[in-house]
Formats: C-alpha cells, sequence, structure tokens
C-alpha cells in the first residue's frame, strides 16, 4: 500500500555552473522538489567553487545532514571492462583484490574502486562481465572536501559516465533491449559518450573535446549564437572564425566517429543511434549536423523529460531553457540504475578491516594451507572409493581440475612450508578430540544413498559469536573451493556439520531419504560413538533444472 521514497541532492560541477537539484523518487516516478544553477567564479580558485556550492544548496533549504551527491571525470579516473567465466558477487570482490593493480596500474593505497557487474548472454558461454570504476584517491578527497567546506555531507561518489547511464536508463526513451546506442553527454571540459545494449554496459569513455575548446578557440570579441552558427561567416573579413567552428565540430565528430568504431571493432553490435545531451546540443541543428557526418540516426534527448515538477514552482530558473544541460545533475539525484560509489571513508575502512584480519592471522592461513593440503589429499582417495554415476563424470573433471590448481598453489608456498614446525600446535590441536577423520569421511560415505551427494562437511563451534575463528574443514567444498582455516584453539563444544543434497527422478520422498540417512548415522556403532547427538537441522526444496532436489543440514554434537 505505502511506497518507500527516498529524497537524494545531485550536484555537478560542469558548464560553468554549479548545478543542483532535489528529487523525491519512487518506484512510480521521480520528482522535483528544488533546483538551483549559480555561475562559478573561477578567478577565486576554489574558494570560488565552494562559494557557489554554498549558495546553491543553501537555496535549496537543506539540513546540515543532508547528503550531497556527485560525480567526478578526467585523466584520473580509469574504467575497465573485465570479461570472467560466471562469478558470484563474493568471488568478483575477492578477485578484484589481486586484479585492480594490474588493470589501472597504480598501487591500490593510491586509489579508490567499485565495479558493476552483469552476465552478458551475448558472450561465448556465457561470461560475467565486470566494468570496473577506478579513481585517484586524492582526486575523490578533492570532491568530498568541496562539500564538506561547502557546510553539507557528502553522499555518494561516481563517475560522470555512469552518472550519465543512470539517468538514460531512468529517464530516458524506451529503447528495444536488442539494440545497440550510444548515449553523448558534450559538457565544458568533457564529453562523456556510453555505448549500450539494453542493460549492457557496453563501453564508456571521456573525450576531452568540448564546449571549452569552441570557447577558447574564438576570439573575445565574437559571441556565439546557438541559432545560427553560419552567421559567423564573413566576421571580421574572413571566413576564419566560421571554419574554426567547423574544425572544432568535426574534432568533436573524429571522437564520436572513433569511439563508435574501437567498440564495434571489438566484434560487438553495431551502433544504430545516438542520442545526444549537453551543452553544445542546445546548438540549432547540431543533430542534423552529426547525423550527416556519422551517417547514424542522432536524437536530441532532454534528461528531465520524465522527472515531474510543477512549472509555477520554478518560475524565472530556466530549467526548461537549461534541460539539456542537466543529464549529471539529475542522474544523481533520481533513483539508482547501478551502485557505484567511490567514497574513499567507505573503501579505506573496507580495506584496514581485510588487512587487518590479514596480518593478525597470516601465521594461520599458512597452516591451514598445508592441513588443507592434507585434506584434500584424504578427499582424493574418497573420490577413488566412490561409483560415480555418468552423468556426474564431467563434472568430476573439473572438480579435479580445480584441486589439481590448488595443489599447484600450495606446492608454491615454500616459505610457508619453513614455518610448518613453529604451527604444528593447530593440527595438533584438531586430532586432540580423538576421531579419525578418514575413517569417519569412510562411515558417512558408506551411508550415504546412490540419490544424494555431499556439498561440505565443518566442524564448528556450537556457539555462533565465535564460529569465524574456530572452523575447521575436512575437505573441499562440492564446487571446488578451498575449505576455510582452522583454528589455532579448539574450544567444545564442537559441533560436525554435513551438507548435502538428495534428487531423485522417479522418488518424490525426498525427506524420507534425508531421515533414512540420519538413521543410518545413529545405528552405525563405528561413527556415532564419538557424538552427542546426531540430527536433521534444517532441509529446504530446491530444483536442478527440472528435477526436484532437497537441500539438507546434519549437525552431529561431540563428546567432550
Amino acid at each position: 500500500m505505502f511506497q518507500k521514497q527516498k529524497n537524494a541532492i545531485g550536484l555537478e560541477i560542469g558548464d560553468g555552473l554549479v548545478k543542483a537539484m532535489h528529487i523525491i523518487s519512487s518506484n512510480k516516478e521521480n520528482k522535483l522538489i528544488g533546483f538551483e544553477m549559480v555561475e562559478v567564479n573561477f578567478r577565486d580558485g576554489r574558494q570560488g567553487i565552494v562559494n557557489a556550492m554554498k549558495e546553491v544548496l543553501g537555496r535549496l533549504g537543506l539540513k546540515k545532514n543532508d547528503k550531497v551527491n556527485i560525480s567526478v571525470s578526467g585523466e584520473s579516473v580509469m574504467v575497465r571492462d573485465i570479461h570472467w567465466p560466471q562469478m558470484t558477487n563474493e568471488e568478483i570482490r575477492k578477485a578484484l583484490k589481486f586484479e585492480v593493480e594490474r588493470q589501472v596500474h597504480y598501487k591500490n593505497d593510491e586509489i579508490v574502486f567499485d565495479y558493476y557487474s552483469v552476465m552478458d548472454k551475448s558472450i561465448a558461454e556465457t561470461k560475467t562481465r565486470v566494468i570496473l570504476v577506478a579513481a585517484k584517491k586524492d582526486l575523490i578527497e578533492n570532491y568530498s572536501s568541496l562539500i564538506q567546506s561547502s557546510g553539507y555531507k557528502c553522499g555518494f561518489i561516481e563517475v560522470d559516465t555512469f552518472s550519465l547511464l543512470n539517468a538514460f536508463y531512468i529517464n530516458g526513451p524506451e529503447v528495444a533491449p536488442e539494440k545497440t546506442i550510444a548515449i553523448i553527454n558534450i559538457g565544458l571540459e568533457v564529453t562523456n559518450i556510453d555505448i549500450i545494449r539494453g542493460k549492457i554496459v557496453g563501453l564508456t569513455k571521456d573525450a576531452f573535446v568540448a564546449w571549452n575548446n569552441l570557447v577558447d578557440a574564438l576570439p573575445e570579441e565574437v559571441e556565439l549564437d546557438f541559432d545560427n552558427v553560419t552567421a559567423l561567416k564573413g566576421l571580421m573579413g574572413t571566413d576564419d572564425v566560421y571554419e574554426l567552428v567547423l574544425f572544432i565540430m568535426n574534432a568533436l565528430s573524429n571522437q564520436v566517429r572513433r569511439t563508435i568504431e574501437f567498440y564495434e571493432s571489438q566484434g560487438r553490435d553495431t551502433v544504430e543511434e545516438i542520442y545526444l545531451c549537453g551543452k553544445l546540443a542546445m546548438y540549432k541543428n547540431m543533430d542534423k549536423y552529426l547525423q550527416n557526418i556519422l551517417g547514424l540516426k542522432v536524437i536530441i534527448w532532454n534528461p528531465i523529460s520524465k522527472i515531474s515538477y510543477k512549472p509555477k514552482l520554478f518560475e524565472g530558473k530556466n530549467i526548461k531553457e537549461n534541460s539539456l544541460m542537466l543529464a549529471l545533475c539529475s542522474g544523481l539525484a533520481c533513483r539508482r540504475a547501478f551502485d557505484i560509489d567511490l567514497t574513499t571513508s567507505k573503501k579505506a575502512e573496507q580495506r584496514n578491516v581485510v588487512l587487518g584480519f590479514l596480518i593478525e592471522y597470516r601465521a594461520l592461513f599458512y597452516t591451514a594451507l598445508v592441513v588443507v593440503c592434507f585434506l584434500v589429499g584424504l578427499w582424493v582417495i574418497l573420490l577413488s572409493q566412490i561409483k560415480v554415476k555418468e552423468n556426474r563424470k564431467q563434472e568430476l573433471l573439473l572438480e579435479n581440475q580445480k584441486l589439481n590448481e590448488i595443489i599447484k598453489d600450495i606446492e608454491s608456498l615454500n616459505q610457508g612450508r619453513m614455518l610448518l614446525g613453529e604451527h604444528m600446535s593447530v593440527a595438533k590441536a584438531l586430532l586432540s578430540h580423538r576421531l579419525l577423520w578418514s575413517q569417519k569421511l569412510y562411515e558417512i560415505s558408506k551411508n550415504i544413498s546412490s540419490e544424494m551427494w555431499l556439498k561440505e562437511i565443518d566442524i564448528k563451534e556450537l556457539s555462533g559469536a565465535a564460529a569465524r575463528d574456530n572452523t575447521a574443514h575436512l575437505g573441499v567444498l562440492a564446487d571446488g573451493s578451498v575449505a576455510p582455516e582452522v583454528a589455532v584453539e579448539v574450544r567444545t563444544p564442537l559441533v560436525l556439520i554435513i551438507k548435502g543434497i538428495v534428487y531423485s527422478e522417479s522418488s518424490k520422498n525426498l525427506l524420507g531419504e534425508i531421515n533414512q540417512f540420519v538413521s543410518n548415522l545413529n545405528n552405525d556403532e563405528g561413527f556415532k560413538n564419538d557424538f552427542n547427538k546426531i540430527e536433521l537441522k534444517r532441509s529446504y526444496l530446491d530444483k536442478f533444472g527440472e528435477t526436484p532436489v532437497m537441500n539438507f543440514r546434519i549437525e552431529c554434537i561431540l563428546k567432550r
């Protein structure tokens, strides 16, 4: 019945202006409740920008706790398109920790980064596309301090091209998902170019040919006429001014053409249309000029055409006349189609937590890797004793490849082996429960049915608060990933957790299969003697393709 509404303030420093929009967003609409625009006095340097920001945000009537969103661009901003195998968000975050420096050629402590991922079905074998967005830390901190100097708090910081994309996805026209288009925003110093196909971001680029190139090239006494560029012809006794304007226009067109040609040269789809906005788009017949040069249909796009507002509230603020320049500002204030945030405080805090954790437990990691090597051997022996159905053969081959990669990584840790003698206490603590794990694994495999397979076998503390620091895996997970680390100190009581899946194409009594497995464990003298209790803790129904499967979790509480 009630829809959650969100207030957002988008602020843009561009076109020689500071522009701010205050928008209330819901699932149905984006409603504009405030808009201000002030010229910047660049002769006062940084203070001139701060003064303009104070004036704009003050006119909006914001509270000091309101957060202001802003975007950045320039040579210190880097966007990279990475193709990886199918991965979860957690796997992407782990991989990016080691991939970022190679992609942007800066050290991790010099940049902040975020990413946007999507499954691209147009790529063979269906890859995960990761759009990595990174910026120099000093650039982000500079923009953040500008907002703080104006007396307000900084919300999120993203890059201009993603603000432009957000504005188009939220306020743009309906475009067929199979159509590839380019979105171009020609600003004061930078031209933002985005190429998309449906929700797939194909390419983002900042070109440094824009309005300023045109203004700086003209004599001071020449005033530009938005309605009639040809009126410049014949000024000052020559056609130099007119030719100079055409030269800048052609330079901009060449930047757009090269960007599109580069995109298409990667074996991707052909760009069919261009949507144009920005200050230079306000020139009369600018769309027709670019259309003739590029040979593509060019459409003038109004970035606020779908934002609702009451015209009477904005009389005298020229919002309609300047609407083509509000793409970035509106993209920062509307509801989000992307979740990109380069705020340094958040990124630094996350990095410090991870770095501190790695330093504190680095010795444990080395020892855990050696234990994993031992457990991997047990797992290989177990695999040799289990009869796998024909439809599982291919999956086992893939899992064996992953195991081989893990073994190669372990063999390369020569330094870790040297520390083995100092940290064998971890392995001794694990074995202090007097359980012969190879025998237990054999007892488990003996009692499972042919309709059942195991995903994971863990030992964890029964208390949830200490589970993260006191976990020891008995093997490698079914998806081939490395088991978590072994704790230095094993506390009691502990619980053996068995996770798995039961499936049957003919039988519907999946829960009965699980209960029979639990009953078999309880009746097995060789298994149950070391446990106080063996019980089914959780089960839920799922599907594997069209086949119903049931996931289960069995907990076996160890005796003291």
